[in-house]
């Protein structure tokens, strides 16, 4: 009887435990915790890898791609042939033109054209000449599609400026001296 109750006593299951233990012999209980260490351990290793090849895979594919890549950035260019209206009268010389279209315009080719030609003839005695583009969103104020309806060939001043497709000014000391409309006119002025 007294053999009955040790067996049954709990303290006498966890000595029997660590009887089993130090004889090398692993029962149920402990074989569960040990697979589920195990199992983890696993799983660790197992993430591990995969995020060790996917950085490696992922750095492979990057450094190729950097090495194509070529920056599309270019240094910035100011073109001191263009103007907007609202600079029109203060260029830095005295008597000039400034040709002012549409680059829009069907006819937009022709009237670059015409500027091309001329400053390419530039020698001696030949006027500076500039471009206002009256796309510029700067310029949008100072143009009429209808050109007809609202030009003004007399403007004297910046706020009476009005633009139809194509003018030609011819500006002397702030003034404008000619305001042309005409492409043939503006086309024997430029000659």
């Amino acid at each position: 009887m007294n053999k009955k109750k040790q067996k049954e006593n709990p303290l006498m299951k966890d000595s029997k435990k660590v009887k089993n233990i130090k004889m090398g012999k692993i029962s149920n209980e402990s074989t569960e915790d040990g697979n589920e260490i195990k199992r983890f351990i696993i799983i660790v290793l197992v993430i591990t890898v995969i995020a060790g090849v996917v950085y490696f895979v992922t750095e492979k594919f990057t450094k190729k791609d950097e090495e194509e890549y070529v920056d599309p950035i270019q240094a910035g260019s100011i073109d001191y042939d263009k103007v907007i209206v609202g600079t029109i009268f203060n260029r830095p010389y005295d008597d000039y033109y400034v040709l002012v279209y549409n680059s829009e315009d069907q006819n937009a080719v022709k009237y670059s054209n015409l500027m091309a030609t001329y400053t390419e003839s530039m020698i001696g005695n030949n006027k500076k000449i500039f471009f206002c583009d009256l796309n510029n969103a700067l310029n949008k104020d100072y143009y009429d599609v209808n050109a007809d309806k609202k030009s003004n060939p007399k403007a004297k001043s910046l706020e009476e400026l009005d633009f139809g497709d194509l003018t030609l000014l011819e500006i002397k000391s702030g003034k404008i001296v000619k305001y042309s409309e005409s492409y043939e006119e503006i086309k024997d002025i430029l000659k």
